[in-house]
């Protein structure tokens, strides 16, 4: 998809399969269409591919390589971005949206000797400051992610994102939603008069713009959450912004459109 002269890539690192337990406060008794036939929700592990002038920007990093954490299953990344022509080395900067694991996952990988280095080579990382003390200097010393942004921080290559609006690369805008993390980001993509809205886990179902008590269990500070996604969903409303989240079925943009009824359409 081309938004202006940016073209942006749907890629996802595999698949997760979550029990309804983990929506709040969402009744699946009016909304089975979101059920698979084991009776869970199966969602992607999305990332986007990002080309903006001579730039290559990844938005996040998914699960990781041979990481099956039985909700979730990760690995797909590196033949998703080889079927679009790209080595890990030509990426040059990795945003992520925040530090859950199933968005940090191929940041560092285990060598021969197991030891964490970086997947992407030439790449500088992007992260949400705020997300820091909660999923890093807080969490167990085998804990994932902790390894991984450990590894990250000795290789030299992280960069925190603070403050709001914050300029990564040309049309690329991070934007502070917290919520879901403390340091949560989207991106904001703009060329000419066209913009589009790559929401993270911001939002993590179209239906919350018609049911916006649901939330989910991962959210660390739901009333947070619920009123960033109400901040974005007034500010997108009627526009012809294209908006894409990490987990929406089938990676798809769609519109917010005015009016009663159903109001996200794809495109």
């Amino acid at each position: 998809m081309l938004i202006g002269d940016i073209e942006l890539i749907p890629l996802s690192d595999g698949m997760c399969k979550l029990p309804q337990q983990f929506y709040i406060g969402l009744d699946f008794s009016t909304h089975p269409e979101l059920l698979a036939d084991d009776g869970r929700v199966h969602i992607p592990i999305g990332c986007y591919l990002v080309r903006t002038g001579d730039r290559l920007v990844l938005l996040d990093a998914g699960l990781g390589p041979d990481v099956d954490v039985g909700w979730a299953r990760g690995g797909d990344l590196p033949a998703q971005l080889a079927a679009h022509g790209v080595q890990p080395g030509d990426i040059d900067t990795v945003v992520t949206s925040h530090l859950h694991l199933d968005h940090v996952g191929w940041l560092a990988v285990a060598g021969d000797g197991g030891e964490m280095r970086p997947y992407f080579p030439n790449a500088t990382v992007r992260y949400g400051h705020a997300d820091w003390d909660q999923f890093v200097d807080s969490a167990a010393p085998d804990d994932r992610t902790r390894r991984v942004m450990e590894a990250m921080a000795a290789s030299g290559r992280l960069e925190p994102i603070d403050g709001d609006m914050v300029a990564l690369a040309p049309g690329l805008t991070a934007r502070h939603t917290p919520g879901h993390t403390l340091g949560h980001y989207c991106l904001v993509v703009s060329s000419g008069t066209e913009r589009a809205f790559l929401l993270g886990d911001a939002v993590e179902c179209p239906l919350q713009l018609e049911e916006p008590d649901f939330y989910a269990m991962s959210d660390v500070d739901p009333k947070l959450a619920a009123r960033t996604r109400e901040q974005l969903w007034r500010e997108l409303e009627g526009t012809e912004a294209l908006v894409g989240a990490a987990h929406f079925q089938g990676l798809e943009f769609g519109r917010v459109m005015r009016g009663s009824g159903t109001n996200y359409l794809l495109v």
